[in-house]
Order: C-alpha cells, then sequence, then structure tokens
C-alpha cells in the first residue's frame, strides 16, 4: 500500500502533489482529533481518508479497499457520550462506568449489521461487505453509493416531484421497507438524508442505527431528523415499529410532493397546525393527500401500521376518503431489539370492529393497484423463504473478520491517559491468533495497556513465531496493566531435511537454524569437492527429522586444507 499515493478526500489516484485536482482536499488538512486521521490503515487492507459524517453511535469515513482496489465507506462504532479516543491513537478507550451500555450497543451494531448483510440480494440497501474489531471497537465496511442524497436531488429539481414522479421511482422502496420491516428492522432515520438517487436513477435506503441512536433520553446522543422523526422517537418509555417508519415515510412523501418539510412532531403536540398536503399543491390527487395525512397521525395506535397497508391506501380509488378515519390495525412484524434492555416494540393491538364500508363498484378499483400489492405480498412471502436459506448456509455469511492490525502509517506517540482515581479505563481485547508474535510485542498499539508473556510450544498447524492460543479470549474488556499469556509456534514437530547439494557451511547451517533442526558437524577429505562444501547428511534430502524430540543431523562438510592436494577448480 506504500506505493499507492491517493487523495484521502474523494480516494482517487493523484499524479502530483498538493491539493486533489478533482475535490480540491489536502492530505494534510487538519481533522476532529476524536475521529481516526486520515491516511490510517485498518485490518491491513483498508486507507481510512476524511471523516464524512457522524452521530451518537458511529462514524463514517471515506475508505480505499487496496485488496479489491476500490472506494468504500467504513463505519466505526464511536458513540462519544460513552468512550474518547486516546490522544495521538487509534485506540478507543472506555471508561468502567460506561463499560456495560457500551458492550450493549456494540453488540446490537453488529448483529444489525449482520443481519442486512443476509439481504444483499435486495438491491436498494447498502449492506455491510466486511465487520472486523479493532482499535477497542468494531467497523463495518460498505460500498460506497454512486450519487447524490435525495435532498441534493430535490435541490437541483425544483425542490419537489410530481405524484407521477414518485409513482414511477418509489414503488421498489416501498419493496423493500416492507421486507426490512418482515426481517424485524425497524429504520427510524428515513428522510432526504438516508436516501439515495444512483447514477443510474435508483434508490439506496442508508443509515440504520441502532436503536438508542434514534430516540430521546437514552446513553446515547440522539439523531432525530426534524420533520422526519415520529413522536414516539422523542421518548424512550414510549413503543415503536413499523408504524414509526410509515410516519417517516409519509413525512418523505410530503416533503417530496410540497416541497416543504412537515413540521417537527413534537411542536405538533397540543397545537398540531400541519397543512394537508393538497391544500399546498392543488395537483396532488385528494387521496393521496389524505393518506399522507392518515400515515402523519400522532398516535401511533391512530396512525397507518405497516407500509403494505400505506401502499395499498396510496393507491386506491377516491371513494376511500369518504370513510377514512381511524385505520384498521394490520398485522405487525416482529421488531427485533438487538441486545437492547429497552423495549421498543408493542403488543399487537387487540382486533377492533371494522365499520362498515359501503359496497364500492370493482370498476373504481384499478387493476394495476391490484397487480401492485399482490406483488409486493408474493416478494414478502420470497423474501422470508431467502432468508431463512440463507441463515442456514455458512457460506452466504459476511466475512467476519477479528484480526488486529499491526501496520502504523505514522509513528504514534506515547500518551498517558489522566483520568479520575475513581474511573478506571478498560479496553476492548483483540484476536492475536494467526499473528506473528514479534510484531505484536513490538506493535505500539498494546504498549500502554497489555503485558505479553510468550509460551513457545511446537505446533503442526501454525508456522514458527505464529500465535495459536490466547489466555484472554477476544472481545473481553480489561484494565490496563494486565498480562495475557500467548502461545507461539516453534514451527511443526517434525521438518525435512533441507537439499544441501552445491551449498557452503555457512549457508546450509543457516537454512537448519531456520527450521529449528540441531546439527553436528563432521569434516572429511574429499578430493571431489572444494573445501567448506557440504558434501552429506546422515539422513536423506526431505526425510523427517524429528526436532521437537532433538534429533541430531549430522552434516559432512569437506576439509581439504590439510592434504597438501590442490582442489582449486581448473579453468
Amino acid at each position: 500500500m506504500d506505493d499507492i499515493t491517493l487523495c484521502l478526500g474523494c480516494m482517487e489516484k493523484k499524479e502530483h502533489d498538493g491539493p486533489c485536482e478533482r475535490c480540491g482536499y489536502s492530505n494534510d488538512a487538519p481533522y476532529l482529533p476524536a475521529y481516526l486521521a486520515p491516511g490510517t490503515v485498518l485490518d491491513e487492507r483498508y486507507i481510512v481518508g476524511k471523516l464524512l459524517r457522524y452521530n451518537g453511535e458511529s462514524a463514517v469515513y471515506i475508505a480505499y479497499d487496496a485488496v479489491i482496489d476500490r472506494k468504500i465507506w467504513i463505519k466505526e462504532y464511536m458513540p462519544d457520550s460513552l468512550c474518547s479516543r486516546v490522544k495521538n491513537s487509534t485506540m478507543i478507550t472506555v471508561n468502567q462506568n460506561n463499560l456495560a451500555p457500551y458492550k450493549t450497543f456494540m453488540s446490537e451494531f453488529t448483529e444489525l449489521n449482520k443481519t442486512l448483510s443476509k439481504m444483499r440480494t435486495l438491491n436498494h440497501i447498502n449492506p455491510a461487505l466486511d465487520i472486523f474489531c479493532e482499535n477497542n471497537t468494531t467497523y463495518v465496511t460498505f460500498d460506497a453509493i454512486k450519487g447524490v442524497t435525495l435532498k441534493e436531488y430535490l435541490q437541483d429539481n425544483a425542490g419537489e416531484l410530481s405524484w407521477e414522479d414518485v409513482k414511477k421511482m418509489f414503488p421498489p422502496i416501498f419493496t423493500t421497507f416492507s421486507l426490512i420491516h418482515n426481517a424485524g428492522i425497524v429504520h427510524r432515520g428515513i428522510s432526504p438524508e438516508t436516501i439515495w438517487i444512483t447514477d443510474n436513477g435508483g434508490l439506496k435506503i442508508s443509515g440504520f442505527s441502532v436503536t438508542a441512536a434514534r430516540t430521546a433520553n437514552t446513553e446515547l446522543a440522539p439523531e432525530l431528523y426534524a420533520g422526519y422523526a415520529a413522536p414516539e422517537q422523542y421518548s424512550s418509555s414510549n413503543w415503536q415499529g413499523t408504524w414509526t417508519d410509515v410516519y417517516a415515510i409519509c413525512a418523505l412523501l410530503y416533503r417530496i410532493l410540497t416541497g416543504c418539510m412537515p413540521t417537527e412532531a413534537v411542536s405538533r403536540i397540543g397545537n398540531d397546525n400541519l397543512c394537508e398536503p393538497s391544500s399546498i399543491n392543488p395537483n396532488i390527487p385528494a387521496n393521496v393527500s389524505k393518506v399522507i395525512m392518515h400515515g402523519l397521525t400522532l398516535s401511533g395506535d391512530m396512525r397507518i401500521q405497516t407500509v403494505t397497508e400505506l401502499v395499498t391506501k396510496l393507491f386506491e380509488q377516491p371513494d376511500y376518503l369518504d370513510e377514512i378515519g381511524r385505520s384498521h390495525t394490520g398485522t405487525i412484524p416482529r421488531q427485533l431489539d438487538f441486545g437492547s434492555n429497552r423495549p421498543n416494540q408493542r403488543p399487537s393491538a387487540p382486533k377492533k370492529k371494522k365499520k362498515k364500508k359501503k359496497k364500492s363498484n370493482i370498476n373504481q378499483i384499478r387493476i394495476p393497484v391490484i397487480v401492485f400489492v399482490v406483488t409486493i405480498s408474493i416478494l414478502l412471502i420470497l423474501s422470508s423463504v431467502i432468508l431463512n436459506v440463507i441463515e442456514g448456509e455458512e457460506a452466504a455469511e459476511t466475512t467476519v473478520s477479528t484480526e488486529y492490525t499491526t501496520v502504523e502509517t505514522t509513528p504514534v506517540e506515547t500518551t498517558t491517559i489522566t483520568v479520575p482515581p475513581s474511573v478506571e479505563p478498560t479496553y476492548l481485547v483483540p484476536n492475536f491468533v494467526d499473528k506473528n508474535f514479534e510484531l505484536i510485542q513490538n506493535s505500539k498499539t498494546y504498549k500502554d495497556w497489555l503485558i505479553f508473556i510468550p509460551t513457545y510450544e511446537y505446533n503442526d498447524d501454525y508456522a514458527k513465531d505464529t500465535i495459536f492460543e490466547q489466555s484472554i479470549d477476544e472481545g473481553e474488556f480489561v484494565s490496563a496493566g494486565i498480562s495475557i499469556t500467548l502461545k507461539v509456534s516453534l514451527g511443526p514437530s517434525k521438518v525435512a531435511v533441507p537439499d544441501y547439494f552445491g551449498k557452503q557451511e555457512k549457508e546450509y547451517l543457516a537454512l537448519l537454524d531456520s527450521a529449528g533442526i540441531k546439527y553436528e558437524i563432521e569434516r572429511k577429505v574429499d578430493t571431489g569437492y572444494m573445501s567448506g562444501i557440504v558434501i552429506q547428511t546422515s539422513k536423506n534430502v526431505d526425510e523427517l527429522i524429528d526436532v521437537e524430540a532433538g534429533e541430531i543431523l549430522i552434516v559432512y562438510v569437506c576439509d581439504n586444507d590439510n592434504t597438501g592436494v590442490d582442489t582449486t577448480p581448473l579453468i
């Protein structure tokens, strides 16, 4: 990676020094010290660039995957209300008082992204490519989406779109939200900033976060998108579910069709003066306007409950308007909490008596609507089957790498962390197995908090100097100054005798030393060889010798120096 010259702002290859010709970013530009320095290397393959965005849960950087030669995004679990970064280091430190929530949310963060990675067959989400642990935290990599956010797209298109445009663009993303909900995931952050329009005109959903990062009054600093966050997200005691995303989708449609952002949910409580969309833009069909307002109902119980129900109502004929009122509660998919100890779902509401509707003529229902709704239902069934198959196949799982990188881009100063006497910093133990012990022992990353105690054993499965066992499991949190015993391989217990043909004594003995073979030298006169050449060994070449048992190899070296025989080769 040393020979790759990249702009750390856009991750395009540079041809000249100085600011990037494409984006104007300078690689020596200042950066926020609480986040990774541009140029940091993670997992021995990912070059981190500038910080793109951050919230109370994580930070997202532009990055470059040197293995597949591609620009990516990399998300770092970094809840800044619970942890901090060690000065002049990549390491994150967690105070003992915050250890429990830090571990809980990291587990939820990991499980959320692992679940999304199983849904990689859905074209309209940006699933995880790789998940690995390093620096006391967890990282997730994603493809860098080529396109613009919906917010930027609207700015370039007069600030709004027509209902005809929405009908063409958004049905696939409605279906995707139904499939995501069916898998037990609620987004809670749908907004023009988390929906992307790709270069080929498709839509992508991004910005998935743990529940606490999208809920007020939790241990994490909340990221709530004003106008799009449902009222239940402003209190940790309120139930959340698919109806929470329905609110955000309707708020998104409101913004797209009217050009105006809806009033923030908490401002509407007690004085709800939100205008109906059709009163702002008369071109919006009346039934669509009413359905959007129904989806923006402040009460979760009174609101449309699922995306499938929302789509059905959006595409119904205007006759529906005469009977709109309290919606019938549909089946609410199971909501996963991913380890959170705070409830984020509610039991299914009891069935309510349905109001009798007037019989409507079948001609009032458009055939395409029926086809669309049936298609969504089929996709939901197929998705359940596909997800079950994927979960059962280990080969389809995203590779979770727990290797700890020993690559350092620049020397790092050792910094003493000053903490209050009652607060003890803790660290996450990485995976050392399969790593070279010398590199781990000399790494500055562990210098101030781990004491390594090596024990050496022969091991047929691991190369010499490779760690094959550690006394403290990966993922455990420990205090600074703790000792960890590492079992280091001496290599296989039996090795093949190396070829000696044409080799000088010094050269051959170096081969034996590197293989761990004990030997004795015997010198003999042989006029067929020059002095100092190895002419024979007590075992045949490639024959196995037991190094663990200390078996000795006899090495015969030609020595004609005291014979008076001229062994100088003829020219």
